[in-house]
């Protein structure tokens, strides 16, 4: 449920500012380009070349390049950076709003967010990243504060409280850059103060006090399944309906993007699960001597081979889901849909969601 090498679980937040910000606003061109795109440092080369041949659907490119620690030391992932990537990039006229992770976890984030000079030194970090040339902003990607196997409802309950303080601070300082601020959710379903799901209190995103400092909320509506929890849809139809309505509920929807997944689980004999991209399904399928099938009431592909113990099952988000979730999006005024990942999609998505 919260992995990154293909899955992904979050949302995201974003803020414009001036000239540069427009580019990425809701007004600027985004009825035909709908889309934001995450692109994986350990995939850069496929995902680059995706992410420009749809350039025409695309405004946003989000490169996994960062990570930034409690201490507001950043460390670049491989390739980060890369005047390659980002001369691509600004040749096809997508806004390049790279993403930074967190590492210090949720007790160590709550001190961090307890202390001014802490959160300070992260502000002025990310600043000085922002002002990178050909920069756009920010996509603050924040999750491992957000994992709680100790299920403590305290801990979470401040850096609820604590989290959107953090963001305006950071935001204020991007802005005074005219560089745009993205901040990474998890998808909700409810404002209770659920019990985690495999460990994560996603309540620690308000999304109400983010979107009152953010200027768009880009929501990673997937994992509804993970690989340690039992086998099923990554991304229910029923169950996006629900996270679209609590977002409308808490968040203007001319802000918000909706989350699109490109990538399945395995669930095998062993337990747990192995991870593979839409582009591998009928690959994973065919070596089980398997045929993916829809099923209808969750809009979802699925398979499964072997028998009683040895049983393999597996779902995953093909073109078709993407295509009906973005749909939905569409639907309920949103101002996009993000894709996790370029590069993993198979190329009829472009075409079926050609005329969102």
């Amino acid at each position: 449920m919260w992995s990154r090498m293909p899955g992904r679980f979050c949302a995201v937040v974003a803020v414009g500012a001036t000239a540069l910000i427009a580019a990425v606003s809701p007004a600027a061109g985004r009825s035909s380009r709908f889309f934001t795109v995450w692109l994986p440092y350990w995939n850069m080369a496929a995902a680059l070349r995706s992410t420009v041949a749809h350039a025409d659907q695309i405004a946003i490119a989000s490169p996994f390049w960062y990570s930034v620690s409690a201490s507001g030391q950043i460390t670049d992932n491989p390739g980060a950076g890369a005047s390659s990537v980002v001369e691509q990039l600004r040749r096809a006229g997508i806004a390049i709003v790279p993403t930074v992770t967190e590492s210090a976890g949720l007790r160590p984030f709550d001190r961090m967010l307890a202390s001014s000079a802490a959160r300070s030194a992260i502000v002025q970090a990310l600043a000085g990243l922002a002002s990178t040339p050909g920069y756009a902003g920010l996509d603050l990607d924040f999750e491992q504060f957000a994992l709680d196997p100790a299920r403590s409802v305290d801990a979470a309950r401040t850096a609820a409280t604590g989290y959107p303080l953090l963001v305006s601070e950071i935001c204020r300082a991007l802005h005074a850059l005219s560089r745009t601020c993205q901040v990474t959710v998890m998808a909700r379903t409810t404002s209770a103060e659920a019990v985690p799901r495999g460990g994560l209190a996603t309540w620690v995103y308000d999304y109400r006090a983010l979107a009152a400092v953010a200027d768009r909320v880009q929501i990673m509506a997937y994992d509804d399944h993970f690989p340690n929890g039992s086998p099923g849809p990554i991304t229910p139809l029923p169950w996006v309906r629900q996270v679209i309505d609590f977002a409308r509920s808490q968040m203007p929807a001319a802000k918000t993007e909706l989350g699109l997944a490109d990538y399945g689980y395995a669930w095998g004999p062993r337990g747990g699960a192995s991870t593979f991209t839409a582009q591998q399904a009928t690959q994973v399928a065919a070596a089980g001597r398997a045929r993916p099938q829809w099923s209808p009431g969750v809009a979802e592909e699925y398979f499964s081979f072997g028998r009683g113990r040895h049983r393999t099952t597996a779902w995953y988000e093909s073109a078709r889901s993407d295509m009906l979730r973005a749909q939905l999006a569409r639907a309920a005024g949103f101002a996009g849909v993000a894709l996790w990942a370029a590069g993993y999609e198979t190329p009829d998505l472009w075409s079926a969601t050609a005329g969102l």
